[in-house]
């Protein structure tokens, strides 16, 4: 479902890494990473990051696709630099109606469990307020030189939430959404249909 996660997003403006599904890129740009479309792709060893050359993508490549045959194998432009990894979703909810997930993400979310509920819609102060509750909230507001566009994150949520009513979904969470002062990428999504 990543495939079809990414066209979706694609289609809401949600802004994406380059990637290929199922084939080798003929120029791409280094570095990329190359994941098997299963859910946890960390603990399945699913996912391997730093690819610099050409050779080493051919043998990722061949790794992944003889060790998960049945799924699909995605290479993707790997997201470097400064960014801070957060997690983003919306789901069904029996009394709300719907509920709305941010907080930290990546490969620590369910250890860390940093994260708030809104009930969609809500407005960025809003946003904001709850964010400032967190935790771990000062790695999104000025840790070490780095902090989120918090103008981004809104935008790119409400989007999502956009996606989610449109496309009649029982959920969609992007995790990690790489976000810093100026630019954010979605690098992983997973969803469920009605």
């Amino acid at each position: 479902m990543l495939k079809e996660g990414f066209e979706l997003l694609q289609k809401y403006g949600i802004p994406i890494p380059e990637y290929w599904v199922n084939e080798i890129p003929k120029d791409p740009k280094f570095p990329l990473v190359i994941k098997a479309d299963v859910l946890h792709k960390t603990d399945e060893k699913a996912i391997i990051k730093n690819i610099n050359n050409f050779n080493e993508l051919l043998e990722s490549y061949n790794y992944l696709s003889r060790r998960f045959q049945d799924r699909d194998i995605i290479v993707q432009r790997q997201i470097s630099g400064n960014y801070i990894e957060v997690i983003i979703g919306i789901r069904e909810d029996p009394t709300f109606e719907k509920v709305f997930l941010i907080g930290l993400g990546g490969i620590y979310t369910e250890l860390l469990r940093d994260y708030v509920i809104l009930v969609p819609p809500f407005e960025m102060k809003e946003m904001e307020a709850s964010l400032r509750r967190l935790k771990l909230s000062k790695v999104l507001f000025g840790y070490r030189g780095m902090k989120i566009n918090l103008e981004l994150l809104y935008d790119i949520s409400k989007k999502l939430i956009t996606l989610y009513e449109n496309e009649r979904l029982r959920e969609i969470e992007i995790n990690p959404l790489m976000i810093n002062e100026s630019n954010a990428f979605a690098v992983d999504v997973r969803l469920s249909t009605k």
